[in-house]
């Protein structure tokens, strides 16, 4: 890698951290789309599936113009591309994110498709964005929701998932402060008070106090991708941390193996693991954790989870956004049988 990212941290800063509490449907969409079109050799193995799936849906007739207008200002092996494409509202939804974009002010589109410029020739039709043109910026926000919908949609379940098992790591590893969840980001390295990774350019981002943003992505690999424009309130995407599946067949904590092996006959093999990791030692168990943790489809495991509801060894109930699953007193008796 050509060069690095250095974060510098002060006192200030890490009252000011962020972390990002769902996938971010913008990010995943212009990630996921790289992912498409980079030759799957070049990809980690977790996203190779995803390569293949998409490389099918691609053959879609209507999502060539999208994919076309997408890849010609913000293509894969871009080392930059306009930060306006990425507004933090999206944090709160795709339908917020677009939003902004189709508002983004014509000077701030002027400066942004003029840096991207200087690294590299750009399509005719970028000219008519520098200058303001609000139907091609319109077409932009229109490729991005087609995108979402019909590439990376398929596959929210599973980016979901993965996205809240890392930040529930992150959330465990912040009983220790928050140098102990930045030295915890992959690729990244930590040096009190410095933050570095991996990165295509030099860059250096002081953050003066005001915090940093940061978005675990699965889509993302290999290196980081910030914010250009330091101007910006900071943000930093990450790969999700890579952590192997764990072995279908391992015994729980505290269980032997010919009981594990009892409960698999009598369960199911799915069912078993399900149950087995909603002991109290367990982190908290939403269905995309238990999924993430589990190496399951998310919709798999919500069928798994009514069936053990229905049979009184599970029960689940909402806390704020989220429903957290948990055994019953029935459940935890068989486990401890």
């Amino acid at each position: 890698m050509a060069g690095k990212l250095h974060v510098h941290f002060n006192d200030r800063d890490f009252r000011h951290v962020q972390l990002a509490r769902t996938a971010d449907p913008i990010w995943e969409a212009i990630l996921g789309l790289h992912v498409a079109y980079t030759p799957a050799p070049l990809l980690p193995a977790r996203l190779r599936p995803f390569h293949r799936r998409a490389r099918h849906r691609l053959r879609h007739h209507d999502l060539r113009r999208p994919c076309r207008l997408l890849n010609g200002i913000a293509p894969a092996d871009a080392t930059y591309f306009p930060d306006f494409l990425t507004p933090v509202e999206s944090e709160d939804g795709i339908t917020a994110g677009l939003r902004t974009l189709r508002a983004t002010p014509a000077t701030r589109l002027a400066r942004e498709i003029r840096l991207a410029a200087r690294h590299r020739p750009l399509p005719p039709w970028t000219r008519r964005l520098a200058a303001g043109d609000r139907t091609v910026l319109g077409d932009l926000a229109d490729a991005l929701q087609h995108v979402h919908n019909r590439l990376i949609a398929p596959d929210w379940s599973e980016i979901e998932a993965t996205v809240a098992a890392d930040r529930a790591r992150q959330l465990e590893a912040l009983e220790a402060g928050m140098p102990a969840v930045l030295a915890t980001l992959d690729p990244f390295t930590w040096t009190d008070p410095v933050l570095s990774a991996p990165y295509p350019v030099d860059s250096t981002l002081h953050l003066h106090g005001r915090g940093i943003r940061l978005i675990p992505s699965y889509f993302c690999h290999t290196t980081p991708v910030a914010i250009a424009d330091h101007g910006l309130p900071p943000v930093v995407v990450h790969p999700v941390r890579r952590h192997p599946a764990p072995d279908a067949t391992a015994a729980t904590d505290g269980a032997t193996p010919h009981r594990d092996t009892a409960l698999a006959a009598l369960l199911g093999t799915s069912r078993a693991r399900i149950l087995a990791a909603l002991t109290p030692t367990s982190a908290p168990a939403t269905t995309g954790g238990l999924a993430a943790r589990l190496g399951m489809p998310a919709s798999s495991v919500s069928g798994h989870l009514t069936v053990l509801r229905r049979a009184g060894l599970a029960e689940s109930e909402r806390t704020g956004p989220h429903v957290v699953h948990r055994l019953t007193a029935r459940g935890r008796h068989l486990l401890d049988g």
